[in-house]
């Protein structure tokens, strides 16, 4: 039996209710399989090579437990210096989470922002010399009908909103995307989505639908400054990571919901600077060059993603991916730019899963999102953080 055919019959076991963004109520759960959003994905490409039909792989389940509980659609993770943990939550605020799991009562931090579809107070990020004189925090929000990147200042236990960096992103009820982090090269990457309308991504001067990058004096500056376009033709991405050793871009984002297309063609795309991934177009209809490095055929919603950069575990190099509709983490083998083998982990057990950071310590933070739009409670303790230990040699 080939692989799709496994695929399309996990998910048929396991998936319900409609798929895609905010109007179009985004997925219910859906398994190991092929592709798409929070609200939607859109198309990438495999820098010049074919993607691999991937190979599902066999494993057991490493160790996990929920360290925190009791907190509201905790949509990113930047960890601080000494371990401890900011996350940032929908409605407005930032929590501050120790090294063990334990939440403090009070927010560090509450922004005012438009909480209402998809947007809110979603990507989080530390600067690169947060430790060296530069106590900067960086957040993306929906505010004033637009899309924005914040600056705060971490001073005595608290952050405080100083400046905005970025704004002039168009707000949608869907697709404001949302996810922003610092690169090998020290620039601040931020990716947009479509704000519902899928044209945006291709009209010239648009900031939707684009990976964006700000130079360290940019990000730093006191005014909004123009970013740099790293790439165009994206629907909604809503995780990017850098391969470790080769600074290669990634970044996942959700295909066709519905509305706008079967929902279909979640993809992992591996970023080339000046590159156009072809949304509205998806699937086999997209231009040449924007073929994802990894294509799911069946809406999986992928979110927040990692490498695996910690030596001495068989996922060392591997990309792990949140599923919100899926309601799973997928742990995507590559090899160099190809996609070789995946691996689908808790299944439903946990809901649907949003952020996935990398700790200090070596170990996978994954954040819950059932109390977002498209969520129901699955535990007392929703919403939660997990702390996943990576297999050993």
């Amino acid at each position: 039996m080939g692989i799709r055919v496994i695929f399309g019959l996990m998910l048929a076991g396991l998936m319900f209710g409609a798929c895609g963004g905010e109007p179009d109520p985004e997925p219910a759960p859906s398994p190991a399989s092929q592709a798409t959003p929070d609200a939607t994905p859109t198309p990438g490409e495999a820098d010049g090579e074919d993607a691999a039909e991937p190979v599902r792989t066999e494993g057991e389940e490493p160790s996990v437990e929920a360290i925190t509980t009791g907190l509201e659609v905790p949509w990113d993770v930047a960890f601080l210096p000494d371990g401890r943990a900011l996350v940032s939550e929908r409605p407005g605020r930032i929590r501050l989470v120790g090294r063990d799991g334990a939440l403090r009562e009070q927010p560090v931090a509450r922004i005012d922002v438009e909480a209402r579809g998809e947007g809110g107070l979603m990507g989080l990020a530390l600067d690169p010399e947060f430790a060296d004189g530069k106590p900067f925090a960086y957040a993306m929000v929906t505010s004033g009908g637009e899309v924005r990147v914040l600056r705060l200042r971490w001073r005595n236990g608290r952050l405080t909103p100083e400046a905005t960096v970025l704004d002039g992103i168009v707000a949608g009820g869907i697709h404001d995307s949302g996810r922003l982090r610092v690169g090998p090269d020290d620039r601040l990457h931020v990716v947009t989505g479509d704000a519902g309308d899928g044209e945006l991504s291709q009209t010239p001067g648009s900031l939707n639908g684009r990976v964006l990058a700000l130079r360290a004096e940019q990000y730093r500056g006191d005014e909004s400054a123009k970013p740099e376009e790293i790439s165009r033709g994206h629907r909604n991405p809503q995780g990017l990571d850098w391969q470790p050793g080769s600074g290669r871009l990634f970044v996942t984002e959700h295909g066709p919901s519905g509305f706008d297309g079967p929902s279909c063609c979640d993809e992992l795309n591996l970023i080339r600077e000046g590159g156009n991934y072809g949304w509205p177009e998806f699937g086999d209809d997209q231009p040449a060059g924007a073929a994802p490095a990894h294509l799911w055929r069946e809406t999986i919603a992928p979110s927040g993603m990692s490498f695996v950069s910690r030596p001495g575990s068989p996922w060392t190099g591997d990309i792990l991916v949140a599923a919100l509709r899926g309601m799973a983490l997928h742990r995507v083998v590559i090899e160099g730019r190809r996609v070789v083998g995946e691996d689908v982990l808790f299944v439903g057990r946990f809901g649907r899963l949003r952020a996935v950071v990398e700790a200090p310590d070596g170990s996978i933070w994954v954040t819950t999102s059932n109390l977002d739009t498209y969520g129901k409670r699955t535990s007392p303790g929703d919403d939660r953080i997990l702390r996943i230990v990576p297999p050993a040699e």
